[in-house]
C-alpha cells in the first residue's frame, strides 16, 4: 500500500498575509515614486527659469531692448517670458501648466563708479500657481519652488501692473536651498529697484 504524501497548500490566513505585505510594499514604493517626480518637476521648472534669465541676457547683450528702457544704476528692467522664445518652443510648466503672465526675468543694475553691471533675477509661475518670486538667478533650487502656493510667498510681486519710472522690485538672494532674504546693500538696508521699463 502506498502512503499518502502530504501535499499541504497555502492557508487562507497566508494569503492574504502575502497581499497585505505586497500591498504595503506597492504603497511605499507608489510614494517614493510620487516624491521623485514631484522633485524632477521642480528642477525642471528651476532649468527652465534659468534658460529664460540666460535668453533674456543674450538679447540685452546683444542691444534687442528699445535704449529708453535700459537701466541706469538702482534701476530693473523686467522682461515677461511671454516674449522671450525658447529651442522647446513649449510655455508649459512641468506642472502641464501654462506659465503665468507674471512670469519675468529681471535685469538689475547695480553699478558702481560709473562701469555698467548687471544681476539677473527671476519670478516664475504658472496658472496653477507653481512657482517662486523673485530671486536671484544664482541661488534658484527645486526646493524654493511652492506647488499651487506661490502667490502666497513674501518675494512673490505682481509686476505686469506696475508703472514704469515708479514702481519697484524687491530683489531677493536664496540663502539655502529652501529658504530666502532681500538683497541688501553695502551698508545692510534691503535693496529694491525702480522699474525703467516693462517688456511684455
Amino acid at each position: 500500500m502506498k502512503k499518502r504524501m502530504n501535499k499541504k497548500g497555502f492557508t487562507l490566513i497566508e494569503l492574504l498575509a502575502v497581499i497585505i505585505i505586497l500591498a504595503i510594499l506597492m504603497t511605499l514604493a507608489i510614494t517614493a515614486m510620487s516624491g521623485y517626480i514631484r522633485g524632477a518637476k521642480r528642477d525642471t521648472f528651476v532649468t527652465t527659469a534659468q534658460q529664460y534669465a540666460n535668453a533674456v541676457r543674450l538679447s540685452f547683450v546683444n542691444g534687442d531692448y528699445a535704449a529708453d528702457k535700459m537701466p541706469t544704476y538702482g534701476e530693473c528692467l523686467a522682461v515677461s517670458t511671454n516674449k522671450v522664445a525658447l529651442e522647446s518652443g513649449s510655455h508649459e510648466s512641468p506642472f502641464n501648466s501654462d506659465y503665468s503672465d507674471e512670469s519675468f526675468v529681471i535685469i538689475y543694475n547695480n553699478s558702481t563708479a560709473g562701469a555698467d553691471s548687471y544681476q539677473y533675477f527671476v519670478q516664475m509661475s504658472d496658472d496653477a500657481n507653481n512657482g517662486f518670486g523673485v530671486l536671484n538667478e544664482n541661488g534658484l533650487d527645486g526646493d524654493l519652488v511652492k506647488e499651487q502656493a506661490v502667490t502666497a510667498e513674501g518675494n512673490y510681486q505682481t509686476i505686469s501692473t506696475m508703472t514704469e519710472g515708479t514702481s519697484t522690485i524687491n530683489l531677493y538672494n536664496a540663502t539655502s536651498n529652501n529658504t530666502y532674504e532681500q538683497l541688501k546693500n553695502a551698508e545692510g538696508n534691503p535693496v529694491s529697484c525702480t522699474v525703467s521699463g516693462i517688456i511684455q
